[in-house]
């Protein structure tokens, strides 16, 4: 059964947008479970544009000079970093485990908790 697509709002001043590719059968994916490598999920994240910029630039000069540093595209870049935080945030808030699944993220930013 195919869905529609995600509705994405448009980025804000100063902030550039990036779309990760990611393949995945189904609908909405459990995350934090069951880990499979490989699987690749499509979806948009903004970044601070100067961040941006400074990634697609290390991604394009290591892809096109530097083979050994294995960075052949901008997702060689986001996911092991984005990784290490992950992992990060889980052993500082979570005893180390994984956090519970989600099938998806509430739209919008959250509130802001006094």
């Amino acid at each position: 059964m195919t869905h529609p697509p995600e509705a994405v709002p448009e980025p804000a001043g100063g902030v550039n947008e990036i779309t990760v590719a990611v393949a995945v059968s189904g609908s909405d994916q459990v995350t934090g479970a069951d880990r499979q490598t490989g699987r690749r999920v499509q979806r948009t994240v903004n970044f601070d544009q100067d961040v941006l910029e400074r990634a697609r630039a290390a991604a394009t000069y290591l892809a096109a000079y530097e083979a050994e540093a294995g960075v052949r595209s901008l997702a060689d870049i986001v996911n092991p970093a984005v990784e290490a935080y992950v992992a990060e945030l889980e052993r500082r808030y979570n005893g180390g485990a994984a956090f519970r699944p989600v099938f998806r993220m509430p739209p919008g930013r959250p509130s802001r908790r006094a």
